[in-house]
């Protein structure tokens, strides 16, 4: 599992959110409508991440985010299986 700051999980949540929504979407809010528009899609805030896992046993690469409380979800902010064995070996 990768640990990786804050900024970063923000970028890859972003970059998600756009697919998902459309730029334009995340361009028309302000900041702090972008953080409760990001907790509304993701479910989850890039704070709450502990960390990011790139493989999934039967899924193959992806991008699946830790939180801290051990919920784990697919860059789309869909819940996945929490158990650490499915991940991160090819």
């Amino acid at each position: 599992m990768l640990k990786r700051d804050i900024s970063f999980i923000e970028a890859l949540m972003k970059r998600s959110a756009t697919k998902l929504a459309g730029h334009d979407v995340l361009a028309s809010k302000s900041r702090d409508e972008h953080a409760a528009y990001m907790k509304q899609l993701f479910g989850f805030l890039p704070q709450d991440v502990e960390g990011i896992h790139t493989h999934k046993a039967g899924e193959g690469e992806g991008l699946w985010f830790r939180l801290r409380d051990g919920r784990v979800f697919s860059k789309y902010g869909k819940p996945a299986a929490a158990d650490h064995a499915l991940y991160d070996k090819p």
